[in-house]
């Protein structure tokens, strides 16, 4: 049996890497440089700590918390992401749908994905806006 067999094997039923744990190793590599160059001691413990979190969720059998926290992330994520984003922010990503909300009345509005910028009407309130799907 090879290492990459093995290695299949020992990851069967954990959960592995995903955008949550990307993101993680992004912000400890950064603290990582930045304690290279200001010499904190606490700041290689809080790499150290957050190293160990990335590989506990990596390494979790709990999938069920871990992709919890992952949604969390991602709605997080799309909130600041929106903040910055044209168009005062985008819907929420469902399967092959968008969600958006209207801007007046706060109806939920579900919009194919990939058809680009789109007029869309509310049901609701008749209000029209533009949003890209």
């Amino acid at each position: 049996m090879n290492w990459r067999d093995r290695l299949n094997r020992f990851m069967y039923g954990r959960y592995g890497q995903d955008q949550f744990s990307r993101f993680l190793l992004v912000v400890c590599l950064i603290l990582l440089l930045l304690s290279f160059f200001v010499r904190i001691p606490l700041l290689s413990i809080l790499v150290l700590l957050l190293l160990g979190y990335v590989y506990f969720r990596m390494l979790s059998r709990n999938v069920t918390a871990r992709y919890a926290e992952n949604q969390k992330y991602l709605e997080l994520k799309g909130k600041v992401m929106g903040l910055f984003g044209k168009g005062g922010g985008s819907g929420i990503r469902q399967g092959d749908n968008m969600i958006f909300r209207c801007p007046k009345c706060s109806q939920k509005i579900r919009i194919p994905c990939g058809k680009g910028m789109v007029e869309i009407t509310c049901p609701r309130c008749r209000t029209r806006f533009r949003k890209r799907t």
